[in-house]
């Protein structure tokens, strides 16, 4: 019966490629890989001739049939991405489940992950944890994200660019994220950097033009309030509207269990 292998490839450093990875990349039939001259780098490195596809965002729902019907053939195929374990914010989940709809063998190879390789230098108790992918670029999606961090009693873990991040740090410290943060910079690679600190106090840590793949590990929150996302969006839409802070403080009381104190407290420097 054809296989197809989810096998993750080193996220900097070559070396941590395992024997069964280059084995089963070398064995197969075909590669899937989400950029053709990325991955021939790769497989040019360790001798390994295999055929490379096409796989990416924008093109990944047209491969499936493509891809199910090798895989009817009795042709063996892997699919990695550019680094690490292909489908963490990576294409890939729908076509995974469709040929676990279609009972193909599937077999997942253990290997390089920025995501576990962040948690377990960052220090925090890692028994629970939260993937967030990456961070939203701006709107109401960018505040939700930063909500699950604030609302967060477990650690969290996400990704942005180099060029995003200190964007991203002073949304955080703008809406109030006190957790600690560890930002780990080119992971496994010569200059590998690890800064450690708030939002606030890590920016003066980095350095200016800062390049490189960016992981970010979030520690639990420090606030003992839980933020609700409707509560927030009422006070916006209210406040918009120019209704007076202490009028809107005895409305809001009427519709949540916080007192009217509580209420004008949360708005009244905003």
């Amino acid at each position: 019966m054809s296989t197809f292998y989810i096998c993750p490839t080193p996220i900097g450093n070559l070396k941590d490629i395992s024997e069964r990875i280059l084995n089963t990349l070398d064995s197969v039939d075909i590669i899937y890989c989400e950029d053709t001259r990325r991955a021939k780098k790769l497989t040019d490195y360790f001798s390994i001739s295999t055929p490379l596809k096409s796989y990416f965002v924008g093109n990944e729902f047209n491969k499936i049939n493509e891809i199910e019907a090798a895989l009817s053939e009795g042709k063996d195929i892997a699919l990695i991405s550019d680094a690490g374990t292909p489908l963490i914010s990576d294409p890939g989940n729908e076509l995974i489940q469709h040929l676990i709809s279609k009972n193909f063998n599937i077999v997942s190879i253990p290997g390089p992950s920025s995501v576990l390789t962040a948690l377990t230098v960052s220090g925090f108790e890692i028994n629970e944890f939260q993937f967030l992918g990456f961070i939203p670029k701006g709107g109401k999606e960018k505040y939700e994200f930063v909500v699950k961090l604030i609302n967060s009693n477990s650690v969290s873990v996400c990704f942005t660019s180099p060029k995003r991040l200190v964007k991203d740090l002073d949304y955080f410290e703008k809406e109030g994220l006190d957790s600690e943060l560890v930002i780990c910079r080119e992971l496994t690679k010569k200059f590998e950097t690890i800064y450690r600190g708030t939002a606030k106090s890590v920016k003066n840590k980095l350095p200016e033009n800062l390049k490189g793949e960016i992981t970010i590990v979030v520690g639990p929150s420090q606030s003992d309030e839980e933020i609700d996302i409707d509560l927030d969006e009422a006070i916006k839409i209210l406040l918009e509207q120019k209704v007076p802070k202490r009028e809107l403080a005895k409305s809001l009381s009427l519709l949540t269990n916080l007192s009217v104190n509580e209420l004008y407290e949360r708005v009244k420097n905003l």
